[in-house]
């Protein structure tokens, strides 16, 4: 089954001037085949002021922080507004699996006996999660550590849509999805392998939101993501081998 057939839309999150990121994304989604419409809504240099007055309240959020967060959000209204049942968004440094179309098919339908109002996590997770050998598709994730690739239904987006209505935001763009969906009663669930790497956690590019992975280089990045993920993976195959 194509990605385009088992979701109604899907969104890739960028910004106007990120001109590599933006012929990486087009490569890797026309590799799978994959149909898809940028947001450029909300760059961080075109935030009306009274936007941000509406919407945030003070933190230590940068405007390009806040820019994801806002691009986010569009996705939320899109859904409501085209009455979309699911949709699959991107962040523009996603990697993609070569077996992503049939992982994400097998996920999909798993998804199709969960109450209405979820969110699938694709990603994975800053290398904090490896999933497991074997069993279903989906399990039930722990606290959502990027936005980087997500499958959420309509019911999900208006229980965050109405929640933004009397609340302002303080957070990032992860911290977010994970406070409002708790807030909300929308679980999140992992896929057993994940299906995308970040591309600003695996040394493709600089990352734009976090100082610390900039200031240490992508040749750092390209090395702790692979040692991160040799070790987590070779850690969970040992538990299976010894029965925990």
């Amino acid at each position: 089954m194509r990605v385009n057939q088992g979701v109604d839309a899907v969104f890739v999150l960028s910004v106007r001037s990120f001109a590599d990121r933006i012929a990486h994304i087009r490569a890797e989604l026309a590799r799978h085949g994959i149909e898809f419409e940028f947001v450029f809504e909300f760059d961080a240099n075109a935030i009306p002021p009274g936007l941000i007055d509406r919407m945030f309240a003070p933190s230590d959020m940068t405007p390009s922080h806040q820019s994801l967060v806002l691009k986010h959000v569009r996705t939320w209204q899109l859904a409501l507004e085209r009455n979309l049942q699911r949709v699959l968004v991107f962040e523009d440094d996603a990697v993609l699996a070569p077996d992503f179309a049939p992982r994400l098919a097998e996920a999909l339908v798993e998804a199709e006996a969960l109450p209405p109002g979820w969110m699938l996590y694709l990603g994975r997770g800053n290398n904090q999660y490896v999933g497991t050998r074997t069993g279903p598709a989906l399990l039930l994730g722990g606290l959502l550590p990027a936005t980087d690739a997500l499958v959420f239904d309509t019911e999900a987006a208006r229980r965050r849509f109405a929640y933004l209505q009397t609340h302002k935001i303080t957070r990032p763009a992860d911290w977010l999805t994970r406070e409002i969906d708790a807030a909300v009663g929308v679980p999140h669930y992992w896929l057993r392998e994940p299906i995308v790497e970040q591309g600003s956690m695996n040394g493709r590019f600089d990352s734009v939101l976090d100082s610390k992975r900039r200031v240490r280089g992508r040749w750092y990045a390209w090395l702790r993501f692979r040692w991160d993920a040799w070790w987590r993976r070779m850690r969970r195959d040992l538990g299976v081998r010894g029965g925990r």
